[in-house]
């Protein structure tokens, strides 16, 4: 089996894992995903990969080389989070050392976008003549932020973001969370398909403080919908926050506005805020158009003016009294 361990992203586990397997790995490989989409686990999986000859599976993750790689205890593979051309050089020199374990070196550059077109040329050298043992992954958000001579002597691969579906069983099936599956599902729409997402919120403090965030978020769109009095009382609770607080969970209330909006053209189109299109229905249908897209103005005027320094009483008095006044 390829890459048994890494969830999704088939393109990838078809096209890398075979060439591991068949020896015709490229000396450079791009990486480009969001942030959480697996790019770390297939770089480790495929240097793990490309160093085992241990059984079928690719890698075997038992043999003493792939538990070294996989902790992060082999000196022949490397990843760095650098920016600045003598920090480039400096990494480039010890390429062409001798390999210390394995048959071959693997340099990973985390965040490869963020270097700087100076070092990003540096390592260009290498690309073009790469030593016979060394194989580079660039790993990225956006692949378009490399110079062109960098992807063209790469080959690109993108990693995708995971269904929800996939994300909540993978879960479930290794009982990585003590949560109830309701407030599971609101952390993995929250990830919008990152699985690494996903695992840094099954913290209980961060799941806690995540999950408490959306549901005051989706109560405050509903009562200024309704114009009724909890609408004032969250507005107050959220007096004394800090400004970034606020513009936080303002901008939750925009996705989740942006739910109850296309759901009143689209039934069954796929959500980003809400776990279930029953609840956005409900909420959404005592509602127009109309009324719904005054509310996400007036949110967005309010985001606009605390990113000038508005106090967060203004900013939420005035979308309460925009509600009063554009809502009927």
């Amino acid at each position: 089996m390829i890459f048994k361990s890494l969830i999704g992203n088939e393109d990838i586990k078809n096209t890398l894992g075979v060439a591991i397997k068949n020896s015709s790995f490229s000396h450079a490989y791009i990486i480009e995903g969001p942030k959480g989409s697996g790019k770390h686990t297939v770089a480790r999986l495929a240097s793990a990969g490309i160093m085992c000859n241990k059984g079928a599976d690719i890698p075997c993750g038992s043999c003493i080389t792939c538990q070294k790689i996989m902790h992060d205890n082999c000196v022949d593979v490397r990843f760095y989070t650098v920016s600045k051309v003598d920090d480039v050089r400096e990494i480039i020199a010890m390429v062409y050392e001798s390999t210390t374990e394995c048959d071959y070196k693997v340099i990973v550059f985390n965040d490869a976008d963020k270097l700087n077109p100076k070092a990003q040329n540096a390592l260009l050298i290498s690309l073009e003549e790469p030593p016979k043992n060394v194989v580079f992954f660039l790993l990225c958000q956006d692949a378009g932020m490399l110079l062109e001579t960098i992807r063209s002597r790469a080959q690109i691969l993108r990693t995708k973001p995971l269904d929800s579906e996939t994300i909540f069983n993978h879960v479930k099936k290794n009982a990585l969370a003590s949560l109830s599956d309701e407030n599971l599902m609101e952390i993995i729409v929250a990830s919008q398909g990152s699985l690494g997402y996903v695992y840094d919120m099954l913290d209980g403090d961060k799941s806690k403080e995540l999950i408490k965030s959306r549901a005051l978020a989706k109560s405050f769109v509903a009562a200024l919908l309704s114009s009724d009095a909890d609408a004032v009382s969250i507005a107050s609770s959220m007096f004394n926050w800090q400004r970034e607080k606020v513009k936080d969970t303002l901008f939750l209330c925009l996705i989740a506005l942006r739910d109850l909006i296309v759901i009143k053209k689209s039934p069954n189109v796929p959500l980003t805020f809400f776990t279930s299109h029953n609840e956005a229905k409900d909420i959404s249908s005592p509602h127009n158009i109309k009324k719904l897209l005054n509310l996400k103005d007036s949110i967005e005027s309010a985001i606009d003016a605390l990113a000038v320094n508005a106090s967060t009483i203004g900013a939420l008095s005035s979308i309460i009294a925009n509600t009063k006044k554009k809502g009927r």
